[in-house]
């Protein structure tokens, strides 16, 4: 499995290296983010990203509190921060336009936080479509739909009596969600 997840890490690397090329068409922005997972329920955040050389992405975004209907045996509700950071590649159909769209994807790595227990990071993917709406001073409006994937598994030691029984909540954190914010063109 860690092969598994160096093997991607690398992939990854590699493509955003060969596509890397003088920075042109920059895009910065900063977004309010809804996510709604399978079986975590949905979280409320923000972020920010990074577009450069018109097909590589960076992203990252701090969804909190997510609540999971999933609990522990000890009635403990499950919630998670959760924070993906995301390296991808995107194509923007019209880069410097006023209204510029675009479809992307790629690899993210989830930072996970549970209130009760203890999980992995986990690495998972992400497909995002959107649009920038820029005026003539390089400043508008991003818009994405965004839908990200990944499988987790938080644990946690109950004690029960004088043993501690060991039980395992399996989340599956794939969903869609929507982005919304400012963006600068430079």
């Amino acid at each position: 499995m860690n092969l598994k997840k160096t093997a991607l890490c690398a992939a990854a690397l590699l493509g955003l290296g060969l596509l890397a090329q003088p920075a042109k068409a920059t895009d910065f922005g900063i977004f309010g983010a809804y996510q709604d997972t399978q079986d975590a329920g949905h979280g409320y955040g923000g972020g920010v990203k990074l577009d450069f050389a018109r097909f590589i992405t960076l992203r990252a975004t701090y969804l909190g509190d997510i609540t999971s209907g999933t609990r522990f045996t000890n009635s403990n509700d499950l919630k998670l921060r959760v924070l993906p950071l995301e390296a991808g590649l995107q194509y923007k159909f019209q880069p410097d336009a006023n209204f510029s769209p675009y479809l992307g994807g790629g690899a993210s790595y989830f930072i996970l936080n549970p209130n009760h227990g203890d999980t992995n990071n986990e690495l998972g993917w992400f497909a995002v479509a959107g649009a920038d709406i820029k005026t003539q001073h390089s400043f508008g409006v991003t818009l994405e739909a965004i839908y990200r994937s990944v499988d987790a598994t938080v644990r946690e030691n109950v004690p029960s009596g004088t043993t501690t029984i060991s039980e395992k909540v399996p989340l599956q954190l794939r969903g869609f969600g929507a982005n919304a914010g400012l963006v600068w063109h430079f």
